[in-house]
């Protein structure tokens, strides 16, 4: 009992402290600053925050890859008369970010839309990010259908002499009978936002255009056009797919029970990808944990279609790579007899390579390969 209470003791102060700070922050937010920003890249611009209000501030993850020149992007902002609330807000708006108070600082976070865009923004992408995030829609209604709301979208685009327009890929003839809720006092971004919200269709700038398609299609081409160069050397299946929904961009839902039901020996994953497409790891890690997916709606969806024991799983025999550079796990069933034999043949031959390698360079290995007795061994025993 007195040890409970002595671990209480120690952890409220803790949560204490973190409240305190997050109160203190919040009431920094709403002081009137003045601050002058000419020509600071991001970092310099957070210092120079920070040394006027005392407010910590940081930068969320993968922030800078969205930027146009990461943290080289420049600041340029002058601020008078206005709460340091109201100074971040016109400031991260002009990058497509946006900020979030955390228990003990600032964190500058990417807007959704520019999230979704998987690539470093164009500063014409920036700018009509930060159009949108300032235009009221004024909407008539607080349900109109998508066919609606994306002319609405439009004619304003129009009327502030934009580039961009609307390209719509993924509403047919149902866009006028898809309804979507929108605030009254909603601004352009807020009401496009309404849509991946509402609807299996997302959004995002590309180019001169705000494409709206469906939210399958990008989950695909994400995984398709983003690569990663890595090395998991011992990593836990569970660790190695939250890194890869996490570089991708991309959420995985994993079906209750599915890493569970992989074999002890095969849910540690030893992979090594060298500018590697997603697609491709996901594909590596099928062949190797057994584990199948497909991509909806929602994302990635991951699942075991083992239904007995795991190690009744049906073995890998080879990862064919195709003219195209896709990489495809071959299951025993699919490589007919004769070419199983010559692909044993090869690999056997591969690894007497590799064990010349081992006595060329003086590896001792710690275990020894089995060997046959000979005759008079065979005698002696």
């Amino acid at each position: 009992m007195h040890r409970l209470v002595l671990l209480l003791s120690l952890f409220y102060p803790v949560a204490a402290f973190a409240q305190n700070t997050s109160a203190l922050i919040n009431e920094e937010l709403d002081k009137i600053v003045k601050l002058d920003i000419q020509k600071q890249t991001i970092p310099q611009a957070i210092a120079t925050i920070g040394n006027a209000t005392g407010v910590r501030i940081d930068v969320g993850p993968g922030v800078y890859d969205l930027l146009p020149w990461g943290e080289q992007t420049t600041i340029n902002a002058k601020i008078e008369n206005q709460t340091l609330r109201g100074a971040l807000a016109a400031i991260t708006r002009k990058l497509g970010l946006t900020f979030e108070l955390k228990d003990e600082a600032v964190e500058l976070q990417p807007l959704p839309a520019l999230k979704r865009l998987g690539r470093r923004a164009t500063v014409d992408e920036l700018g009509v990010l930060d159009l949108l995030s300032r235009t009221p829609l004024e909407p008539q209604g607080d349900r109109p259908s998508v066919k609606q709301l994306l002319a609405a979208v439009d004619a304003k685009l129009d009327a502030a002499k934009s580039q961009f327009a609307i390209e719509n890929r993924a509403f047919g003839d149902n866009a006028g009978t898809v309804q979507i809720p929108v605030a009254r006092n909603a601004t352009l971004l807020d009401a496009l936002e309404a849509i991946p919200q509402n609807t299996d269709a997302t959004w995002y700038p590309w180019g001169s255009t705000l494409v709206v398609r469906a939210k399958a299609d990008h989950f695909r081409d994400l995984l398709t056009g983003k690569t990663v160069t890595t090395r998991f050397n011992g990593v836990d299946i569970a660790q190695v797919l939250a890194e890869l929904s996490s570089r991708s961009g991309v959420p995985f839902v994993i079906e209750p029970g599915a890493v569970q039901r992989i074999p002890q020996d095969s849910r540690i994953v030893k992979l090594t990808l060298e500018a590697a497409p997603i697609q491709q790891a996901l594909e590596n890690i099928s062949g190797y944990t057994g584990l199948a997916w497909s991509v909806n709606d929602k994302g990635v969806y991951i699942w075991n279609p083992s239904t007995g024991s795991a190690n009744n799983r049906e073995p890998t025999i080879a990862l064919l790579t195709l003219d195209n550079g896709m990489q495809v796990v071959l299951r025993e069933s699919q490589v007919p007899p004769d070419m199983r034999e010559y692909i044993k043949h090869k690999t056997e031959q591969q690894l007497e390579k590799v064990r010349q390698m081992m006595k060329e360079e003086g590896f001792k290995p710690a275990s020894q390969p089995a060997t046959r007795p000979t005759t008079k061994q065979s005698e002696d025993l």
